[in-house]
């Protein structure tokens, strides 16, 4: 569609924000992202959500986003990190 803010045109740029060593919670469905956020120790540890299945965690707080979520009985997949214990 012409002039739709949501697409680029061609050759435009799309402005993009790059972070390194930062800690992503996906889920399986939304469903899933939700229940953890109603979680309250879950939910103080999450500084954003950025898609209906994503939650970005505090810095320096996923040790206690990984051990909550083994209490809740999900066996959690950690991608990525060096500096686990």
């Amino acid at each position: 569609m012409a002039g739709d803010p949501t697409r680029p045109t061609v050759g435009g740029r799309i402005p993009v924000k790059l972070h390194r060593r930062v800690c992503l919670v996906q889920t399986e469905d939304a469903i899933l992202a939700e229940e953890l956020l109603a979680r309250k120790k879950l939910a103080q540890e999450v500084v954003g959500r950025l898609t209906d299945r994503v939650l970005l965690v505090r810095p320096g707080r996923v040790d206690a986003v990984i051990q909550e979520l083994q209490k809740m009985g999900h066996t959690p997949q950690v991608v990525g990190t060096k500096t686990l214990k």
